[in-house]
């Protein structure tokens, strides 16, 4: 029994440096979501020998705690942990694949996931996602997930089809692919705009699972139309707010919901042709956006599939009558709760935006070419000083 003892121990220290760099790779991983945490694997090479001599009868178990605390095997902990440590496995796995000099040859897998974002903390989701994208680029993984949540839609990443499988109301269901990155044609900088979209706003890809889209320009005119949605919710509960912060982001979405063959809308600010830049007249950047905007939605906008909208110069004089220059989404979140007219008015901006048959309010425009932009820009912005907002600007 004692020679039995001695070789289990020798089995496992012989295996102990190859145990100490899994344990190494996973605790890199671990300790991302639960910091201090650490996971061990113990053999227990010395349990239970004189009842038989069956090598290693009981079962190692891993064990999972505080680096300088008490360590419960992993089936104690909760399943948020247990999540986690399995796409750090997966992780792991994926390496070790990727570095194997003949992975062609490595036997292929299929991963198949039903809502991983579960129980997860919202860093863990964020690493898992991660995680299950860079499996495939092994070359032996194929993986196929099944979600209710945004976060896990990268819209840039070229190794995925994104299908939406809805259930009709007499309870049979169908599934459509509706996008692919390929398909999209994105150039380098629709990756980067996408790629810091979805850094800024992990909740952008909403609109995948289906409702009514109005795509949005900035903060203030999500701010303004989630005022009016708020104050109605059953009249606007399929619809989605898609802030795209800034003009060139436009473009980039543009491409993706294309694919949808689905109606939806844009709200963009026109500005103006030229600026002043060091006391000079300069073209505006801003402005040489309108046309490419343009060319992603020429082919639609005949056939009414997309409305172009924009706020004549930008939404604040547009739909308020006034500018302003800083606190742009308070300010309007302030103006709608004390004017009736803005109210009125950004409702039907709102609802002419969703449906593209009713009149835009006064200072929107429906357009399809530059001449119209440059016929409605009015004469003179209004300055900051005719408005009071409720909440004071912050010194300089």
């Amino acid at each position: 029994m004692a020679s039995v003892t001695e070789f289990q121990k020798k089995v496992v220290q012989d295996a102990k440096e190859q145990i100490n760099k899994v344990e190494e790779d996973l605790n890199s991983l671990i300790d991302k979501v639960f910091p201090g945490h650490v996971v061990c694997f113990d053999a227990r090479p010395e349990e239970d020998v004189d009842s038989c001599l069956n090598f290693f009868k009981d079962t190692p178990q891993l064990l999972m705690g505080p680096a300088d605390g008490y360590k419960p095997s992993v089936k104690l902990q909760g399943s948020g942990a247990r999540r986690t440590l399995l796409w750090a496995a997966l992780h792991l796995l994926s390496e070790q694949n990727r570095s194997k000099k003949d992975g062609a040859s490595a036997r292929p897998h299929i991963l198949l996931m039903d809502e991983p974002e579960l129980c997860l903390h919202p860093n863990a989701v964020r690493e898992a996602c991660r995680v299950l994208y860079d499996l495939p680029k092994s070359g032996n993984w194929q993986v196929m997930v099944t979600t209710h949540s945004p976060v896990f839609i990268d819209f840039w990443r070229d190794n995925t089809s994104i299908v939406r499988v809805e259930r009709q109301a007499n309870g049979t269901c169908s599934g459509t692919t509706i996008y692919r990155p390929k398909k999209a044609q994105f150039d380098g900088d629709d990756i980067e705009n996408l790629k810091l979209l979805n850094l800024c706003d992990p909740y952008v890809a909403e609109f995948f699972f289906g409702g009514r889209t109005i795509v949005v320009e900035g903060d203030t005119e999500y701010t303004a139309f989630t005022y009016i949605i708020h104050q109605n919710p059953d009249a606007y509960k399929d619809v989605h707010i898609v802030r795209a912060r800034g003009k060139a982001t436009i473009c980039s979405l543009s491409k993706i919901l294309n694919q949808f063959e689905v109606p939806y809308a844009i709200l963009h600010d026109s500005d103006r042709p030229r600026t002043n830049s060091g006391g000079k007249s300069i073209v505006n950047p801003v402005w040489t956006q309108n046309s490419k905007i343009l060319a992603q939605v020429s082919d639609a906008l005949p056939t009414k599939r997309v409305r172009l909208v924009a706020s004549m110069t930008s939404f604040e004089p547009a739909y308020f009558g006034f500018n302003v220059k800083r606190e742009k989404p308070a300010t309007a979140w302030d103006h709608l709760k004390t004017n009736e007219d803005a109210r009125k008015k950004i409702t039907t901006l709102l609802d002419a935006l969703l449906d593209f048959d009713k009149p835009l309010p006064t200072g929107a425009v429906d357009w399809s070419d530059i001449a119209t932009l440059e016929a409605n820009l009015p004469n003179d912005d209004l300055e900051r000083e005719k408005f009071t907002p409720l909440r004071p600007f912050p010194q300089a």
